[in-house]
């Protein structure tokens, strides 16, 4: 609950309205913040030695200016459409879409040249692409990528795809984290595959787990894991325990699916999975969160004895990447301007965690993740938590979505980057604060 004791203008009117200009007054210059919630009529009262009827006529007043809401049992709030005058909006702010907004450079006319030249001469030919755009995707991997083991996909989504087709059969067992990446539920369902859920903890996928899971009955010979700011607990796993676990990969012959989707906000990444596995690892990223959602191109990079079977799944699904989104990212890639981009939201998330970590209690996951593992109070459920923030248009994803045993944690998933500017996402933040507060002081039902 807000500690709200207004300084009320001297004026000739009543006081229930002149106590409704204060609450117009505080809620425009930002004093009260969207959602806030109210002193009780009885607490107002007291503080500003007035009747509790007062403080019933000045919150009704306020209603009928549509500045609050209430709900009965809960309480009077600042409506979630009204702030500061800059940052008023009736839409929704989005904290449930794994992004980072910055604004893109304006493609060169060169670039769009070169790419209405692919557009007009590219034929239908299967193939993981060609000798430029694979090695463009080289040079986003890193580490000395060869081109020749890189396909160029329709972004990682697809390349995650290929991945799970060159190793899986219907019927087959995958070893998960716990709580992963939702897109991986749906492609292991479209495949017929069956994932099987291994522990967290702070560190990321715990190596003990996997090497007793592999002497299960369970046992798989696939393992896909996000090492790198994993999704949705932002963690980034320490390099000793990424070599524990390439180690047990090893030792019962897994294939292990390395997901670095988000591995471009680490200036200073440790080494990948595949650095300790490299016969025995595709790894796969992309450019769809890197540089902009419409820059549909992914890379995968697989060892020679599954190169054939992706490229055969890539054969069997779009046939080839588009040439001219290829064409522009190899630009992009080899100019700068992707490493200026990058740099920009490294910065801008930085800056988007700090201050989210300043106004959730409870977040957790790395400094450098563009979104925040935020555990609720035991009076909420997950999905109670998110639909109260719908109704207040701020969307969330609840655990449910990224868990892969039935039983989902008491926790939220808050993406960071989707917010057009820093003051809008305040705004949302405040508002999960707020109903996180407001539900505590309430009895269970």
């Amino acid at each position: 609950m807000t500690i709200w004791s207004p300084r009320l203008p001297e004026t000739a009117e009543p006081i229930y309205s002149r106590i409704a200009d204060a609450l117009e007054r505080d809620i425009r210059t930002g004093v009260l913040v969207p959602s806030s919630r109210l002193p009780t009529h009885r607490e107002l009262a007291r503080s500003l030695r007035i009747t509790p009827v007062t403080v019933t006529r000045a919150y009704a007043e306020a209603m009928r200016r549509g500045l609050v809401e209430s709900a009965t049992g809960r309480g009077t709030f600042v409506r979630p459409t009204i702030g500061r005058r800059e940052s008023v909006s009736a839409s929704e702010t989005d904290l449930a879409t794994n992004i980072v907004s910055v604004p893109l450079p304006a493609p060169s006319r060169a670039l769009m040249e070169r790419a209405g030249e692919v557009l007009t001469t590219s034929t239908y030919v299967t193939g993981p692409g060609t000798e430029r755009h694979r090695a463009a995707g080289a040079a986003w991997i890193g580490r000395d990528t060869d081109p020749a083991r890189v396909v160029v996909t329709a972004g990682t989504q697809h390349a995650l795809f290929l991945a799970f087709a060159a190793t899986t059969r219907p019927g087959d067992v995958v070893f998960v984290e716990e709580l992963t990446y939702h897109g991986v539920k749906g492609v292991a369902a479209m495949l017929g595959v069956r994932l099987e859920p291994l522990p967290l903890d702070r560190y990321g996928l715990m190596p003990d787990a996997l090497d007793r899971a592999c002497r299960g009955r369970m046992s798989s010979k696939v393992l896909y894991t996000m090492p790198s700011l994993h999704n949705p607990t932002g963690v980034v796993m320490p390099e000793t325990r990424r070599r524990e676990v390439a180690k047990v990969a090893l030792t019962h012959g897994l294939t292990i699916i390395e997901d670095d989707v988000c591995g471009f906000l680490l200036e200073k990444t440790p080494s990948p999975l595949a650095a300790f596995a490299p016969d025995r690892t595709i790894f796969i990223t992309g450019l769809g969160k890197a540089l902009a959602p419409a820059m549909r191109v992914g890379y995968l990079s697989a060892p020679d004895g599954l190169l054939g079977r992706v490229q055969s799944a890539l054969a069997s699904t779009i046939l080839f990447a588009s040439p001219v989104m290829a064409e522009m990212a190899a630009t992009w890639i080899e100019d700068g301007t992707a490493a200026r981009v990058v740099a920009q939201k490294r910065a801008e998330v930085q800056l988007r965690n700090r201050l989210a970590r300043r106004i959730l209690q409870h977040a957790s996951g790395d400094a450098r993740s563009p979104h925040l593992w935020v555990e609720l109070p035991k009076r909420w459920t997950a999905d109670a938590f998110v639909e109260e923030a719908r109704r207040r248009r701020v969307r969330v994803a609840a655990a449910a979505s990224f868990a892969v045993r039935e039983e989902a944690p008491r926790a939220i998933r808050v993406s960071i980057g989707a917010p057009a500017t820093i003051a809008e996402l305040e705004q949302a933040l405040h508002v999960l604060a707020g109903i996180g507060e407001q539900r505590r002081e309430e009895p269970v039902v």
